[in-house]
This record gives structure tokens, C-alpha cells and sequence, in this order.
């Protein structure tokens, strides 16, 4: 394995973020091999789930801020940073590696700052530790670690500790092909050690992650991967059959398949604004053998007067409930961007609500654990529209709210989801 390859992909990923932009850790992998892909994608997640910190430590370290042109020098140095603080790699190859990478990249420039900032770090470690803020000693931004502290008091630990470590793998059993216990005994069989989870009969949590190659039955559409808090989406729909169901926000489609998967005898329709987005739902119904109606949403689509007996609107939002999924939402993500996102959930739902029928159903669900895109959100909404009522949802899982119920991100158990059921009258 060539080791600086691999490195090179992963301050490629850690600088897109630097300048702003979501990334998968994928996308940077072209051209190694499985060995160096890992390497890459451990370095890389590593390093973009850690930022807050790395850069509270860079920052003591450095005279000025790097300029913003400068990207990846800057990735340079944060990666370098953590492969010393994280990773088992001798302090000395972290230093020649990353003033390697500046050779490759031609930022001879950098090179003796790279050097002294790191050589610097190994010396004044335990020192630069100690000056960080709380915030940035748990790899959180000031504002996120604040608001996580303020709305959940008792639990924020573990939030943070979860946030801070990658989520569990977790399978959906299609109930049409097998039972949850009898891909068991084929996971069993295939040296695949799981457990099915206590909230989600369907669903089956993986001791280990591992490749969908792996899994048995996985093209033949046995299962797919959703986390366990996604699949209590579906349940929560008392659907009847030949109802139609419109999926709103379908994108990447974990929550449609189920649909379409638990209710055969209805009409599944899966809707998204991005075509490329919906390309992974056309893909994901095809290994499933489903029937699912896809649809680009247009601007006609907006004002139709439409008749669906049931919608689910998994709405855009902070993500702060899958941070650990989705590591540069730390770094990306602003407490401004919460009454941004209020504002288009607001939005979607004046959408919808026409297309309801009366005594029908919509699911209100996010990924985020902050009052402001949840309970304030439909607080407004019901404020605005008086046909709308909360169908309270009876559950053992998560935790009441005023109008729903909310899963946070648990260490072994499932992401940070918010589900409220409303009711047309």
C-alpha cells in the first residue's frame, strides 16, 4: 500500500469541506485499492469529525490564519494532527508525510510551516489540550455543543458521545421475501454476527459494519440498510388498502421502499426536487422488485390540488440528530441555518396540506434534535392552519414532546430522529 495516496485523498475530502462544501469520503477514493481505501476513509472521517477540535489546537499553533485560498495546506496540517492524536501512526511519519504531501501538491512554500507546527504539537501537547474550550475538547462546534447542553440537559453526554463516534450498520428485513429471524440464521451462517432491535422488529443492527457484498441476499433485495430510527417511519402510517401514499422528500427512497415493502395493496408515490437524488430511489426500487411511482417535483406538481390519503414529509433540516453520520455537519452547519431551515419546513408543509384528503394522514419527520425545526416548526404550522390536529403518537420508544415524539442519537442504538403525526380534520 502506498500510504501517501491515500493520505492525498484524504486532504482532498477534508479541504472541500474547509471551503464549504458536503462531501462523501467516497468520492475520494478513486484509483486505490481496498487496503488504501480505507486508510483514506478512516483518515478522512477521522479528521472531518474532529475538526472543531484540531482546529482549536492548529489555532494555538499558528501566528495568522491560513488563508482560505489555502485549503490544503490547511487539510494538510489538520490530517497531520490527527493521525498523531488519534492514530497509531509514529509521530515521525506523521511529520514526513504530511510535508510530503505539500511536496506533491507544490506548496513548497508551507513546507517549513507544516514542519514546525507539527514538531511543535509533539512537544507542547499536553499543554495545547488544556487550553481548548469545552466546545472544541468534544469536537463540537460553540454553538452546537450549547444548544445540545441547553434542550437536553440530561442526556447531552451522550449525545456528544455518540455524535463523536460512527453509528451502528443497520439491515431492513423485506418482511415478503423472510422474517427477520430467518435472515438471522443466513447472517449466522454467513459469519455475520446482529441483533434485531427492540424498537424496530424489522430491522437487525450489525455487532461489525461490513460491505453489502457480504450480505447475504442483498441483490436479490432481501435487505437494505436504514437505520433503525428511519424504519419506525413507515408503522407509524395506519395505511389501508389501495390508499395512496405520497412520499414527499423521498430521496435517497429508505422510507418509500419500506412503504412499499410493508403496504403491497397501496399506491406509493416517491417524490424529490433533484432528479440525481432520485436516481438512488429508481435504483434501490429495482433491487427490491417494488412498485413505486417516481416523480420529479415541478413547479406544477407544486400547485395541483392533488388527493393523497396519507404523505410522509421527511423535510430538509440541520441533520443534527445524524452528525455521526454525517461528520461535516459539525463543521458546515450554523445556528443561523436553524430559522433558514423552520422557514422552507413551514414551506413544504403549506405545500402539502392541500393535497390531504380529509381525515387523512401526513408524518412530519426530521433528522434533528433542536425544538426550533420540530415542536416550533408544527407549533407555527398549527397556528396557520386550523384543519390540522396532532394524532398523538403512543409509543415506548424515545421521548415525548409537545406534539411528537423524539429518538436521540444513542452510542449503540439509533440516529436522532423527530416523528409528529398530524391529522386533517
Amino acid at each position: 500500500m502506498n500510504p501517501s495516496n491515500a493520505r492525498f485523498s484524504a486532504v482532498r475530502a477534508v479541504s472541500q469541506v474547509l471551503i464549504g462544501h458536503s462531501i462523501r469520503v467516497s468520492d475520494y477514493g478513486q484509483g486505490l485499492d481496498q487496503q488504501q481505501k480505507a486508510f483514506a476513509h478512516q483518515l478522512a472521517q477521522g479528521t472531518i469529525n474532529a475538526l472543531p477540535r484540531l482546529n482549536g489546537l492548529l489555532s494555538q499553533l499558528l501566528s495568522k490564519p491560513i488563508k482560505a485560498k489555502e485549503a490544503e495546506v490547511h487539510a494538510i496540517l489538520l490530517t497531520g494532527l490527527y493521525q498523531i492524536e488519534y492514530l497509531r501512526t509514529p509521530d515521525h511519519a506523521a511529520v514526513n508525510e504530511s510535508v510530503n504531501l505539500a511536496k506533491k501538491l507544490k506548496k513548497t512554500w508551507a513546507i517549513k510551516l507544516i514542519n514546525g507546527c507539527l514538531r511543535r504539537f509533539i512537544r507542547e501537547q499536553d499543554k495545547l489540550r488544556q487550553n481548548l474550550s469545552t466546545a472544541s475538547t468534544a469536537s463540537h462546534s460553540e454553538w452546537m455543543y450549547q444548544m445540545i447542553a441547553e434542550q437536553w440537559p440530561e442526556h447531552a453526554a451522550k449525545i456528544i458521545e455518540a455524535n463523536n463516534h460512527a453509528g451502528p450498520m443497520c439491515l431492513r428485513v423485506n418482511q415478503s421475501l423472510l422474517s427477520t429471524d430467518e435472515y438471522l440464521k443466513k447472517l449466522t451462517a454467513a459469519d455475520v454476527s446482529g441483533t434485531q432491535s427492540q424498537q424496530a422488529p424489522e430491522c437487525i443492527r450489525l455487532d461489525q459494519a461490513c460491505a453489502v457484498e457480504k450480505l447475504p441476499g442483498f441483490n436479490e433485495g432481501w435487505i437494505s440498510v436504514q437505520d433503525e430510527a428511519a424504519q419506525l417511519a413507515a408503522p407509524l402510517l395506519a395505511i389501508q388498502p389501495g390508499q395512496r401514499i405520497l412520499d414527499a422528500c423521498s430521496a435517497p427512497g429508505g422510507k418509500a421502499c419500506h412503504l412499499a415493502e410493508s403496504y403491497p395493496n397501496s399506491f406509493v408515490i416517491a417524490r424529490d426536487v433533484s432528479s440525481e437524488r432520485l436516481l438512488m430511489v429508481k435504483q434501490s426500487i429495482s433491487r427490491l422488485g417494488l412498485k413505486v411511482d417516481i416523480q420529479e417535483l415541478s413547479e406544477a406538481q407544486r400547485s395541483e390540488r392533488e388527493c393523497f390519503d396519507h404523505i410522509l414529509a421527511d423535510v430538509p433540516c440541520s441533520g443534527s440528530g445524524v452528525v455521526r453520520r454525517h461528520p461535516d455537519i459539525k463543521t458546515l452547519r450554523l445556528q443561523s441555518d436553524l430559522a433558514q431551515f423552520q422557514r422552507q419546513q413551514l414551506n413544504i408543509l403549506q405545500d402539502l396540506w392541500p393535497k390531504l384528503k380529509i381525515g387523512g394522514t401526513l408524518l412530519y419527520v426530521t433528522c434533528s434534535i433542536f425544538e426550533q425545526e420540530n415542536d416550533q416548526t408544527v407549533r407555527r404550522f398549527l397556528k396557520q392552519e386550523k384543519q390540522a390536529s396532532v394524532d398523538a403518537i403512543c409509543s415506548s420508544w424515545g421521548y415525548a414532546t409537545e406534539f411528537g415524539r423524539q429518538l436521540i442519537p444513542k452510542r449503540e442504538g439509533s440516529d436522532g430522529l423527530f416523528f409528529c403525526r398530524l391529522q386533517k380534520a
